[in-house]
């Protein structure tokens, strides 16, 4: 069950995780990095759920990053300070890091769940928050959302995997770029560097981002699982190690009562219907 800062709605095979502190811009306090994970964690292995959708409640942003005001100027895991009388057997960061590690597994969840996510970005996404959203499979933004990576505008190196993501989805050298200078890009650029997959309307963005969950909840689980798996795994793999890996998958989702009704289905020029099995 989800908390007051992360929202979680079901509607038939489609799961809408909804990150809730408007007032703040949806930004991550520590009761929300804490909480995420564990309710993705709970998505990936639920069957019933086909596909999940990150976004941020309201209209103004899908989320602002860190909440720098919790942070109050030390980081929101700083592993606190040592008593005068018992120093500590660890470097306060890294108790700091080791807290913020766990939070990060929200983006590996998102990434390597088997079952398609979607972020629906309704407004600005920045720091932390970008890097869950580039963690997601597909992207669908609204026309006036902007993205930033925002770190270097406060003095931090960036988290929760957005270096990684971002450098697989648009290169090295604009990774680097927008990492560095940190500037603001609006959604037709984001478009343009295949940062998001799609630009809705305003008004529209809930909608068609449910028309596109739908869609993916209708299809073939058990083929989508293999399917991202090799679709990650691309991204390390040599071409031979992909290839055997296709070929086990292939001949797995072969065997399958999906594909056995979806093959009779394009004979009989009907739509099929996906069970799982």
């Amino acid at each position: 069950m989800a908390s007051n800062t992360v929202l979680l709605e079901r509607d038939g095979g489609v799961a809408t995780v909804t990150l809730n502190r408007p007032d703040k811009m949806n930004s991550l306090d520590v009761e929300l990095m804490s909480e995420l994970p564990r309710v993705l964690e709970e998505l990936a292995t639920d069957t019933s759920v086909r596909c999940v959708v990150l976004t941020g409640a309201g209209e103004k942003a899908f989320s602002a990053g860190g909440d720098i005001t919790a942070m109050g100027g030390e980081g929101l895991f700083t592993g606190g300070k040592p008593a005068a009388d018992k120093p500590a057997r660890k470097e306060p960061w890294e108790t700091g890091a080791m807290h913020l590690r766990r939070a990060m597994e929200a983006s590996a969840w998102l990434h390597e769940m088997g079952k398609p996510t979607l972020a629906a970005i309704n407004g600005a996404v920045a720091g932390a928050s970008l890097s869950m959203a580039l963690a997601c499979d597909l992207r669908i933004a609204a026309d006036h959302a902007v993205f930033i990576t925002a770190f270097a505008k406060i003095g931090y190196s960036g988290d929760f995997g957005g270096a990684w993501y971002l450098t697989k989805i648009v290169g090295t050298a604009k990774a680097r770029e927008l990492y560095f200078l940190s500037d603001r890009i609006d959604a037709q650029e984001a478009l343009r560097l295949g940062i998001v997959n799609w630009v809705a309307p305003r008004e529209k963005l809930r909608d068609e981002a449910r028309t596109l969950a739908q869609r993916l909840a209708a299809g073939p689980p058990l083929a989508y699982r293999y399917m991202k798996r090799n679709l990650n795994l691309a991204l390390t793999l040599s071409e031979r190690e992909l290839l055997d890996l296709e070929a086990e998958a292939m001949t797995r989702t072969g065997a399958t009562e999906d594909f056995r009704n979806a093959a009779a289905a394009f004979l009989a020029k009907k739509t099929p219907t996906f069970e799982g099995r």
